[in-house]
Order: C-alpha cells, then structure tokens, then sequence
C-alpha cells in the first residue's frame, strides 16, 4: 500500500462539490474576448437586511418599501406590492437604504437567485432591503451595465457555478465580490444603460412585464454578441 500526501489547495478545500469543477464553466468563460476585473474592484457598499425575528414588518402606508426577492422581476426591481415600513423600525436601519442605482440581488433560493433574479433600483423614492436580498453599491462602473452582464451566458456560468454545490442556493459577500465582469468602454456601458432606460424600464413601470423582459433579452443577447 503506498500513502501520497497532497498539499491541500485553499479553493479546494472550499469546493469539495465537483459540479462547481466542471471544464463547462471555464470553456464559457474562455469565449469572453473582453478583459476581466473582479466586481470586488468595483463595489463600494454590499450589505443585506435587517433580521429580524419573532414578529412580521409592521405596515406604514407612508413608510419606505421593504424590498423582499418578491421584488426582483426578471425585469428589474418592482416596489409596487411591497409592504412599506417606517424610518424608525427595525427593519429600515441606515446600512440597508436603498438609492437609485444600487444593483440588488436575490440571496439565496432556488425561485429566486438560482433564476438569476437582479436588478438595478431605479425607484424614485428611498427603499429598503430585507434579509434575503443584497444591497450592491457601485462605483466607476454602470450598474445597468452590470446587471446586463450578469445575465449573459458569461456572468450566469459563474454565479451557477458558485451555487451547483449540494447545499441550498447561496451567494456570499466574497462569491459576490469574486464575479469577474468584462471591462468595455463608458460608452458602451452607457449604451446599455440607455437601451434598459428607453426599452425596458417604460415597460416595466407599466407592468407590462412580459414586454419589458423580451426587451431586456434582446439587450443581453446583443451585449453577448459583442463580448464574443
């Protein structure tokens, strides 16, 4: 009987599901013509919300939206049915207010991250976070932009790949912070943001959310095309 011994990896030690090693995930990612920068290099505020436990939210029909992964259509974020909640409550501390332009992304859940439920908060007043959605603040990047990405083959492969382990679907601070995006001029980030802002997010405050997410596909499919 011959005993090797192996110097353990750290990402190994991390990763013991192979499904998370499948040669898939890195042949998708070697299709990307664009550079790669960690969204680690970009985030300037990523939190997520209150918990609270023992008690529901108490409504305040003049409180702030309390953003739940109901929120996040496959369109953007959608406030509408959000029960509101105050200032002062437990549930609104300072660190989990939303602003405009803030990208939010679906937590955990097989109904909601695993269908790469994100948007970007375009709302016109302050929101909130729940617990099982993170709050991630952008800087020298659009965040429409990557939200975009984030729905291509390329920003999708890597967040599967993250939650193909044997346990419950989950993205943490640093799995967040480790998604590579591809750096492309401001003007063609500006592009996509403008596209979201004039074909999709007219639908989208309609609710005309079937039309708005077909619109929202042809964006992400153009911006793979390039990416390629």
């Amino acid at each position: 009987m011959f005993i090797t011994r192996h110097t353990q990896n750290e990402d190994l030690v991390e990763r013991l599901d192979p499904g998370y090693w499948h040669p898939c995930y890195e042949a998708i990612m070697a299709e990307c013509r664009a550079p790669l920068a960690p969204l680690h290099d970009f985030i300037e505020h990523i939190t997520y919300g209150a918990i609270v436990t023992g008690r529901a939210p108490e409504p305040d029909a003049n409180g702030m939206p309390l953003i739940g992964q109901g929120c996040l259509r496959p369109s953007g974020v959608d406030t509408r049915d959000a029960v509101r909640v105050g200032a002062d409550s437990p549930w609104a501390p300072a660190r989990c207010v939303v602003r405009s332009g803030d990208l939010l992304v679906a937590r955990s859940g097989e109904g909601s991250l695993a269908k790469n439920r994100l948007g970007v908060y375009h709302g016109r007043r302050r929101a909130v976070v729940d617990c099982f959605v993170d709050l991630v603040r952008l800087r020298d990047i659009d965040p429409d932009y990557v939200a975009a990405f984030l729905r291509t083959r390329f920003g999708w492969a890597q967040i599967h790949r993250l939650i193909n382990g044997v346990g419950p679907s989950n993205l943490n601070f640093d799995e967040i912070r480790s998604l590579q995006v591809a750096i492309v001029a401001e003007e063609a980030q500006a592009e996509v943001a403008r596209r979201y802002a004039d074909e999709v997010l007219p639908a989208h405050r309609d609710r005309r959310f079937g039309e708005a997410t077909e619109a929202l596909r042809e964006i992400v499919a153009d911006l793979e095309r390039t990416l390629a």
